[in-house]
């Protein structure tokens, strides 16, 4: 029996001599050989090895598998010193020319007093890739992440990109505080120099989305970022990952 070519060689080429550009191409195309991805879902008791791991202060816990978890978690601890911190990157292999995208679903134990960062930035030992959301100042040159801080004017979840330190960068509030112990999806797509943010519930049905211009440089090497930070001495709070899965094209073209 002959067989569809993309049996035998699973790439965009003959998916696309097979589909054309019919709008399931798009979806279809995570499952050729010419998508990167690392999709960790925390199963088992041993932690995948390649994660960067960046922690100060008292009492901070570094990314580890969870051993109460259903179907696979881990956690960070930000600790109990104010402004101690604990978040985790990994390679500074992933770019918005290649299309790079991440998704966490996550959630906090208290969103009293604390800070929290999901996306991509372009290192993997700063103290949070955004430094001020109200006065728009970046640690990061480049990143794009979705940034919660207690110490912002107002308790809910921003969107925050430049491609140059915060000569040019766009901070949206979308009007969306997470919730204690509730899980919800974090997403940060790069297009070129576009940002795509989405969010699910913790369902998985979409509730948000939004587009920035000023993304990070195309061409600027990046990692994926999750982070968390105590706004207040002795006050702890433990981060809940269930998945992170991050993905781009191979090539450009």
């Amino acid at each position: 029996m002959a067989r569809n070519p993309v049996q035998h060689v699973p790439s965009r080429q003959n998916l696309r001599n097979t589909l054309g550009l019919a709008r399931e191409f798009g979806f279809m195309e995570f499952n050729t050989i010419d998508t990167v991805e690392w999709w960790d879902d925390f199963i088992g008791d041993t932690l995948h090895g390649g994660y960067v791991d960046k922690t100060n202060g008292t009492g901070v816990n570094a990314l580890a598998i969870s051993t109460t978890g259903i179907s696979g978690e881990a956690t960070i601890k930000n600790g109990t010193d104010n402004d101690g911190y604990a978040g985790f990157g990994q390679c500074l292999e992933w770019y918005g020319q290649l299309n790079c995208a991440i998704a966490v679903r996550a959630k906090i134990d208290d969103i009293a007093a604390v800070k929290m960062e999901i996306g991509f930035t372009d290192a993997v030992d700063d103290a949070g890739a955004v430094n001020d959301l109200d006065g728009a100042t970046f640690t990061a040159t480049d990143c794009a992440v979705w940034a919660f801080d207690t110490d912002d004017s107002t308790a809910n979840w921003k969107l925050a990109s430049t491609p140059d330190n915060g000569t040019t960068d766009t901070v949206t509030d979308t009007g969306i505080a997470p919730v204690n112990d509730t899980y919800e999806t974090l997403i940060v797509a790069l297009e070129d120099t576009a940002a795509h943010f989405y969010r699910l519930d913790s369902n998985g049905y979409q509730t948000y989305k939004a587009s920035h211009t000023t993304g990070p440089s195309k061409d600027a090497p990046l990692s994926p970022w999750v982070f968390t930070q105590t706004r207040e001495g002795s006050d702890e709070k433990t981060m809940t990952l269930d998945f992170i899965k991050v993905w781009q094209r191979r090539t450009v073209s």
